[in-house]
Parts: structure tokens; C-alpha cells; sequence
């Protein structure tokens, strides 16, 4: 096979990447194709019936229109445009990730798909992005974090806070921090570290939008087994409820009484779950019975909703709405 020939072949592949069932290529536009794209000049049709067998006989999933004259299109891309979509988004809100980072993800993703399907992207209106601006450097950091895991090694990096003029500050005078990484973990549009330190037992996290200046140390990691004891996953998972996701406590019962409207049936049903029970009262209204961890999330969102409902039981939920609301009250009185 001469050189010109195996480029053609390439290319053949390469036009037939950007096609799918709704929009097929035949030999003719492939030959246009040929010609307009990569200056290949005087591709006879009959010859890209060669090309699509051999193709095929190669495992590459290219399969006939249903109207044969529409010609060929690839069956199967990497990724089906709805598992795209949702990628994009994701990247899109990620408040860790550039805006220049975002967009250069977004690029590899839709060529991911067909020309088609690049196209129907293109006619959807963004919404507005919750990237940060700067430069970033999220891929470089996520690159160290997976290769020191690894080569069981420790990360290296400073961390920063916010002080009082709402600026960016490195903490402890810019300390360099040391870790033995044991996962990442997405959470709220951000990446939590997890792992311990050398001088302290249990473990800890930290937001890697907070992180600057990271590296691979030289140093072997201390394995998970010997910080945290047997079954790390297991401690690593429980770590996460309770300290990035602040779920701790009892699973307990919670009654709630609100007037019924269709955007406050919504914003319970959300929070409750489908296990939710419900029934009307006499006065009109409505009481909700479902189950939920005992958390400061969950007080929180009762305050944050508490021009809706009114937590019936446990008192001991109640009374810490009631200490809330009352500290709020207190602060607004000054």
C-alpha cells in the first residue's frame, strides 16, 4: 500500500468520525470531501467502496444508511451526546476548574461526537458559567495528586484563606503543607483532599481551589491502612459524610406542617425524598412525615425555610431552629 494510499485511508476514517445515523456520507461527498479538506484530487468513487470494506474488515463499526444511496455512517462514537451534554455541564459549574480550562475541556468533548452533534450544541444558549476566572491550574494539580497516588507519594503545597478584605491570602505565612493523599473527592461543584498528616492521627481535608503551589514530594506516602486502621474505605467514606458533607448523627423522624402550594410541595419533596408521607389537616393545611439525618445541614435548611414550615417534632430539632432563628433575630435587633 503507497503512502498516499494509507494517508487516504486515514482520512477516510477521520471524515467518517464525524458522521452518525442522521447524517451518512456516500462515496461521492466523501470524494468532495477528499478534494475541499486535503487536497486530494481525482479520488474515483469506486475506490472508497474499497476503502469502507477494508474498514470494516478492520472491526471499525461502519455501517450502510438504510437508504443506501445516503452511503455510510460510523454506528457507535465514544460517547453518546447525552452522556456529553452531562459532562459539559459539570465542567461548566465546576467553581474549581478556569474559564480557559472549562473551554479547553469543552472542545475535546464535542469532538467527541459527530458534526451533527457539534451542531446541536452549538444552537443550545449557555448558561452562565460558575468557573473561576485566572488562569488555573486544576489539570496540573489533578495530574500531580493522581501520579503521587500512584508511586505512593506525599503532595506538597501551601493553602490559602480569606481575610478580612475578602482577599486570597496564603495561611500560616505561606507553611508548606505535606500529605499523604489518599483520594479526591467531588463534592458541591468542588475537589476535597483527602488524606493525613504524618504528626497527626484521623484524617483530614482541603479544598483544592484553596491550594497553591503543589508538588510531588520524594518522600513514600504512609499507607491508609497504617493511619487509619483496617478497612480505610470504609473510615474514608464515614470521614466524608460527616466532615465534607457534614451528615452525622441519627437517622431520625421528622413531622413538618405547611401550607400546600405547588412550589413548596416541590422544594419538600427535593429535600424528603419519595419516601415522604403526607396528609391534610382540619386547618387546611398539610403534615409531612419522612426521615432524615440529625446534621447542621438539616437545622440550616429549616432556617433557611422557615417562612414554610414548622417543624412539629422532635423538640429537639425544633429547639434548635427556634436557638437559630433567635440569633438572627438578635443580630438584625442590633
Amino acid at each position: 500500500m503507497s503512502t498516499s494510499h494509507k494517508e487516504k485511508i486515514i482520512r477516510v476514517l477521520q471524515l467518517f468520525q464525524t458522521t452518525d445515523e442522521k447524517t451518512p456520507m456516500n462515496a461521492v461527498q466523501i470524494s468532495q470531501k477528499l478534494e475541499e479538506e486535503y487536497g486530494m484530487e481525482n479520488v474515483h468513487r469506486t475506490s472508497i467502496y474499497d476503502d469502507v470494506r477494508l474498514l470494516q474488515s478492520c472491526g471499525y463499526p461502519i455501517k450502510q444508511a438504510e437508504n443506501s444511496h445516503k452511503g455510510w455512517y460510523m454506528e457507535k462514537h465514544l460517547l453518546e451526546d447525552w452522556e456529553i451534554k452531562l459532562m459539559l455541564d459539570s465542567v461548566q459549574q465546576a467553581r474549581c476548574v478556569s474559564v480557559h480550562e472549562a473551554n479547553e475541556i469543552r472542545k475535546k468533548l464535542l469532538n467527541l461526537t459527530s458534526q451533527r452533534g457539534r451542531s446541536r450544541f452549538s444552537h443550545m444558549i449557555m448558561p452562565l458559567p460558575g468557573n473561576v476566572r485566572g488562569a488555573g491550574r486544576i489539570g496540573e494539580y489533578i495530574e500531580i495528586m493522581l501520579e503521587a497516588m500512584y508511586l505512593h507519594k506525599k503532595i506538597r503545597f501551601q493553602y490559602t484563606e480569606i481575610n478580612n478584605a475578602m482577599e486570597k491570602v496564603l495561611r500560616k505565612e505561606g507553611k508548606m503543607y505535606q500529605l499523604n493523599l489518599y483520594t479526591i473527592y467531588w463534592s458541591d461543584n468542588n475537589y476535597y483532599l483527602i488524606g493525613s498528616h504524618d504528626n497527626h492521627d484521623g484524617l483530614t481535608n482541603y479544598r483544592l481551589d484553596r491550594i497553591e503551589n503543589m508538588s510531588m514530594s520524594s518522600e513514600d506516602a504512609i499507607p491508609a491502612e497504617e493511619k487509619i486502621g483496617v478497612n480505610p474505605e470504609l473510615v474514608i467514606q464515614n470521614y466524608i459524610k460527616k466532615s465534607v458533607n457534614h451528615f452525622s448523627g441519627d437517622t431520625i423522624r421528622i413531622e413538618v406542617e405547611y401550607e400546600p402550594a405547588p412550589s413548596t410541595n416541590a422544594i419538600l419533596y427535593d429535600f424528603a425524598g419519595d419516601g415522604i408521607r403526607v396528609r391534610p389537616l382540619e386547618n387546611g393545611k398539610y403534615k409531612a412525615v419522612f426521615k432524615k439525618m440529625d446534621s447542621v445541614t438539616l437545622v440550616g435548611w429549616f432556617v433557611q425555610y422557615a417562612n414554610r414550615f414548622k417543624v412539629i417534632s422532635p423538640e429537639s430539632l425544633k429547639g434548635k431552629i427556634i436557638e437559630n432563628l433567635e440569633q438572627a433575630q438578635g443580630i438584625y435587633s442590633e
